[in-house]
């Protein structure tokens, strides 16, 4: 009888811990990459959190190649609540940056940018698609199977990441 107890709990333990989520954030750091840019999200302490966004461009203004935001949170659940601690950036939903002349980072040139004519839905442009930086204001951030999900929306456009 004992041991169907034990192997009981034990079994019970391997599932619980399995559907688990992320439950300790300090001093973790999750990763969204591509080819073009990583952005990182860095848990420095039990408070504090870096957001940072790097172009792996060499040709791109020095100020706009590597932005950081550093922001408070507060975990609640499966939820992480994030304010700006320095609101430098003006937009709401992402940092608006100036056209680079950029060979490695094409999306950042001011012809990736335009709109093409098409009759029907609306596509995002290359600038949308690969060089649109998060303004993290007053965010939230979700947890979901150990992934960190940030999704921003206003009524024009939105944009989401995927942090491993």
């Amino acid at each position: 009888m004992k041991t169907v107890k034990s192997i009981f709990v034990m079994t019970l333990f391997f599932i619980i811990s399995s559907c688990s989520t992320v439950s300790k954030l300090q001093g973790n750091k999750y990763t969204y990459k591509s080819k073009q840019r990583t952005l990182e999200l860095v848990f420095t302490d039990g408070v504090t959190c870096i957001l940072k966004n790097t172009f792996h461009c060499p040709d791109v203004e020095e100020k706009y190649r590597i932005i950081s935001t550093e922001c408070n949170y507060t975990k609640k659940g499966d939820t992480i609540f994030l304010s700006n601690k320095n609101l430098s950036y003006h937009s709401d939903l992402y940092i608006e940056i100036p056209s680079q002349n950029s060979e490695k980072c094409q999306f950042l040139n001011e012809k990736s940018r335009e709109k093409k004519f098409s009759i029907g839905p609306s596509y995002a442009t290359d600038y949308e698609k690969y060089g649109i930086v998060p303004n993290i204001t007053t965010d939230t951030l979700y947890i979901i199977k150990n992934k960190i999900v940030l999704f921003k929306k206003n009524q024009n456009r939105s944009i989401g990441f995927i942090f491993k």
